[in-house]
């Protein structure tokens, strides 16, 4: 027996709506729209006041989140960033030298595109993932997303839509499960039109804040869209004094460059972990969350240290620590990066989706594969905090149109020669990997 199959442009099942409308309502993106049809209306969980013990202990005890679905979850992200990032899969085959990437955009786009997927397919994508079967990965998904979209002193949105070919019948269970486990809105939209282009490029915008506003393109024989945006805007838990920001010079792989160099002394001991390879230390936002960076050693590539999956997460999550009162000098830089991830997905063990070998029997009747994987994603950072964002696109189109030691002392952590970073939520969730190689680069 198939799956059951009904028209989404007519109705969602009152058991998915009942699920997402039972939340508490909120702004999300996507209210208003020219050009689409949204189907189902979305919400979160309401913020519990900071005050509130009673209230936040009760959202965590409704969205429990596994150590095992974190520790899969950062697995995918260093694995998924040496994929991305290093060589030719990243912007140093465009001659940049800065990159930001979203593991996390990735992950939940992905986990969403495996709800539809069967046989092998559905099997590679799981294995990418890495972790529980796609039902678990799923609900997991949607826990962290909860606590995430709660949390208090930051602005954190993680937010998801599908976009649905208007009069095309899709699986059911697949309706369900992305409205009920990831929140998302579903949208019915004439693809190739100028009004479904507009609405989607809409859509990303809101839910970044309007750091990325994508020239989005739709074709006529797409059979799904599938979009995933997190915006991230926190302040240090210590500001920078804008008067003790200087200019300085940072050394580039291919010369010196002028920044603005942030410098303050914390008054407290922090850790810090230096090796022969490189220096690591971290700044923490007023919300819990923290940005880490890692600072190769003199004569180390930064980016053959981003190539190394099990490198990298050794630079970013090593134990062996040491403290000290440390006095940072960080640059300031903001830039933009887009990537296409087909390649990277590739070399990580997902190819079947993206050939005739393709099945997602389980979104719809169509033969269909996946066409375009994309992130686009902007990081600023100063004095006052970080603010960063991005989106994943993932497309499914027709197979027709299928082409072929410790003591606590003084430390100075400069960081004036190409380094790398990572955001972490409280909850350990990676939500940007990234290199600075250049910070005057926009």
């Amino acid at each position: 027996m198939g799956h059951p199959l009904r028209k989404v442009c007519i109705l969602v099942a009152l058991g998915t709506l009942a699920c997402v409308l039972g939340l508490a309502g909120c702004s999300v993106p996507g209210d208003e729209l020219d050009g689409a049809t949204r189907v189902t209306q979305t919400g979160y969980p309401a913020k519990p006041d900071p005050d509130d013990f009673e209230a936040q202990e009760k959202l965590r005890e409704d969205n429990p989140v596994n150590d095992a679905f974190l520790d899969g979850l950062a697995g995918f992200s260093y694995r998924s960033a040496a994929a991305v990032l290093a060589g030719d899969g990243g912007s140093a085959g465009r001659g940049e030298a800065n990159e930001n990437y979203s593991p996390i955009s990735l992950y939940y786009a992905l986990a969403m595109t495996r709800l539809g997927a069967a046989g092998d397919t559905a099997d590679e994508i799981g294995a990418v993932l890495g972790g529980d079967d796609a039902t678990t990965t799923a609900e997991q998904c949607g826990h962290l997303q909860n606590l995430l979209m709660a949390g208090n002193n930051a602005d954190v949105r993680l937010a998801n839509s599908v976009w649905l070919r208007e009069g095309t019948e899709y699986r059911q269970g697949f309706i369900d499960a992305v409205a009920g486990n990831f929140s998302a809105s579903l949208y019915t939209a004439r693809f190739g039109s100028a009004g479904a282009n507009e609405a989607m490029g809409n859509w990303i915008a809101e839910a970044t804040e309007g750091t990325i506003a994508p020239q989005v393109e739709t074709q006529e024989d797409m059979l799904l869209s599938i979009l995933s945006a997190l915006y991230f805007k926190s302040e240090w838990a210590s500001p920078f004094e804008t008067g003790a920001t200087e200019t300085g010079a940072f050394h580039a792989a291919d010369g010196d460059v002028d920044a603005s160099f942030m410098e303050q002394r914390l008054d407290k001991p922090r850790e810090y972990r230096s090796t022969d390879a490189y220096t690591r230390a971290s700044l923490g936002f007023a919300d819990g969350s923290e940005m880490t960076f890692v600072l190769p050693a003199e004569g180390v590539d930064a980016r053959a240290l981003l190539a190394d999956a099990e490198a990298l997460e050794e630079a970013f999550t090593a134990e062996d620590t040491d403290e000290a009162y440390i006095t940072y000098r960080v640059p300031k830089f903001s830039f933009d990066r887009s990537y296409g991830l087909i390649e990277a997905l590739q070399r990580m063990g997902m190819s079947a989706a993206f050939d005739d070998r393709a099945d997602f029997s389980s979104l719809s009747d169509a033969d269909a594969y996946v066409s375009s994987v994309l992130q686009e994603s902007h990081i600023g950072l100063d004095e006052y905090g970080v603010e960063a964002a991005a989106y994943t696109k993932v497309d499914i189109m027709e197979m027709s149109a299928l082409p072929d030691p410790s003591v606590v002392g003084e430390f100075e952590f400069v960081l004036d020669r190409p380094f790398l970073y990572e955001i972490r939520s409280p909850q350990g969730a990676v939500l940007f990997v990234g290199l600075c190689g250049n910070p005057s680069a926009s």
